[in-house]
């Protein structure tokens, strides 16, 4: 009886499968990824002069989606209330005085307090565009030496 067992048992391992498969799959992850890069111009703004575009940072957006991407830029001072477009302001003298936003040379008009930066249809690699500002300082008259700003906020989404 042992005898036969161990025949049988040799004979499965003899008619073993002599094929196996294997499938590997894997995922490239999403790179989506913004910088801002202020230039020393951008803490230092003279706003009793005539500007007519002052580069004030890079922008800088590396992704591997096929689809493009969308990069958006919130004023916080219209977000605020505190400007019906991007402007300088003062919360101490409620004085303002507006601007105009650049992405390498062409003008971003708001319409809001969020608008399009750049909107591609293929994204892959990376991108770097200049941000500058105009304004008329110049005729603005700022009533008090005081500090202005507004805070400009740039998201990145996949289109």
């Amino acid at each position: 009886m042992t005898l036969f067992w161990l025949l049988v048992l040799s004979a499965t391992v003899a008619f073993g499968a002599t094929l196996a498969n294997l499938t590997l799959t894997g995922t490239v992850p999403l790179i989506l990824d913004i910088s801002v890069t202020p230039t020393p111009a951008a803490s230092a703004v003279d706003l009793a002069v005539t500007q007519p575009q002052l580069k004030v940072a890079d922008v800088t957006v590396r992704t591997n989606s096929p689809a493009g991407y969308l990069v958006t830029v919130r004023s916080d001072n219209v977000s605020n209330g505190d400007c019906s477009a991007p402007c300088f302001y003062s919360t101490s003298t409620t004085d303002s005085l507006a601007f105009v936003l650049y992405r390498s040379g062409a003008p971003i008009g708001f319409a809001g307090d969020t608008e399009t930066f750049i909107q591609t249809t293929s994204g892959i690699g990376g991108d770097t565009y200049t941000a500058a500002v105009s304004f008329d300082g110049a005729l603005a008259l700022l009533g008090a030496a005081n500090d202005y700003g507004d805070f400009l906020v740039f998201t990145v989404s996949v289109n």
